[in-house]
C-alpha cells in the first residue's frame, strides 16, 4: 500500500477513492495516514473544516476496512473498499 515518495493526498486518492478535494481537505486538517482517518476520535475528525459528517463516517469506514483487510489478508464484512 506504501507507494515510496507518495504524498498524502495521493495516497488517499488512490487507496480510497477519494476526491482530490477531500483529500487536500483532510490533510489541511492534519489527517494524513490511513490510520489517522480510521482511529482518530470522531470529533476531531469532524472538527476538519470543510468536511462533511457523511463524508467523514464513509471514509473512516473504508480506511478500516482497508487497513483489516491489510492486517488479515482476509475479507471484510461484504463491504467493498470500492463501495
Amino acid at each position: 500500500m506504501d507507494k515510496s515518495g507518495e504524498s498524502p493526498e495521493a495516497m488517499f486518492q488512490r487507496t480510497l477513492h477519494m476526491d482530490e478535494r477531500l483529500a487536500r481537505t483532510l490533510t489541511a486538517g492534519g489527517i494524513v495516514t490511513l490510520e489517522e482517518l480510521a482511529y482518530v476520535p470522531i470529533w476531531e475528525l469532524l472538527g476538519v473544516q470543510g468536511l462533511e459528517e457523511s463524508e467523514a463516517q464513509l471514509f473512516r469506514k473504508r480506511a478500516r476496512a482497508l487497513l483489516l483487510h491489510d492486517a488479515t489478508g482476509s475479507e471484510d464484512d461484504g463491504d467493498t473498499v470500492d463501495a
